[in-house]
């Protein structure tokens, strides 16, 4: 039969008594201690309170260089291309589209079209994270439409990004005409022969949830109130 555990109650109580009288000698250092966690629980506070580093979700291109050639046989000049877009690459959706074409004269560049939204009839044609084709929305498509192709996808993980366009007559993207209404005739004149598009993606501040602020007000609290206690043993 085994023996039942018995507890050395004189060591016991020594030992109780002996760290009793070390915590009451060395008051000073607990309470230092105590202190420096007091202080980081502040800074832990403070770290939480900082906005975080994110990415945006929808990303701004600004064209940067782009110039068109005429096509051979068109009475179309050489001109430029200005402006940008927003572009969400998760949901492959383009939006604050805002650009401009110019034909090139001896004064100066000259307005030619103005393009703020995908060529649309309910159905986007041919607009994905390598290119946009813009024009009209609507039923009826006749007008002016710009085609802008990209050597790599539009994506931004971070920093400053150049995508080139895609150039050349039969390569490339360009700018003509929807000749009747849904598109099916048409005519280009000119074609991209240089440019690209430039992003810039920094550091986009979103505070933490309010949920971390709390614990760590809580656990400030919980310190402060631990070295209370522990003062008025001392």
């Amino acid at each position: 039969m085994r023996k039942p555990v018995v507890i050395n109650t004189i060591n016991w109580y020594d030992d109780c008594s002996l760290l009793v009288t070390l915590y009451r000698r060395e008051g000073g250092v607990m309470n230092r201690l105590i202190t420096r966690s007091l202080v980081l629980a502040l800074l832990l506070l403070v770290l939480l309170s900082l906005p975080s580093i994110a990415s945006a979700d929808s990303v701004l291109w600004t064209l940067t260089g782009v110039t068109l050639s005429p096509v051979p046989g068109t009475t179309a000049v050489a001109g430029t291309a200005t402006g940008s877009f927003d572009y969400d690459f998760a949901t492959n959706t383009f939006s604050s589209i805002d650009i401009k074409t110019f034909n090139t004269t001896p004064s100066g560049p000259v307005l030619l079209n103005t393009y703020t939204g995908l060529l649309s009839d309910g159905l986007i044609f041919g607009s994905s994270s390598t290119g946009l084709l813009l024009g009209k929305s609507g039923p009826d498509l006749t007008g002016p439409v710009l085609m802008l192709l990209f050597d790599f996808d539009l994506v931004n993980p971070g920093g400053t990004v150049t995508d080139t366009l895609t150039i050349g007559l039969d390569a490339g993207g360009g700018e003509g005409t929807c000749d009747n209404g849904d598109c099916s005739l048409n005519t280009q004149d000119r074609f991209i022969t240089g440019g690209a598009a430039t992003s810039t993606v920094g550091v986009v501040t979103t505070p933490e949830p309010s949920a971390l602020s709390l614990l760590g007000v809580a656990l400030a609290a919980l310190l402060a109130g631990v070295a209370i206690r522990k003062a008025s043993q001392a």
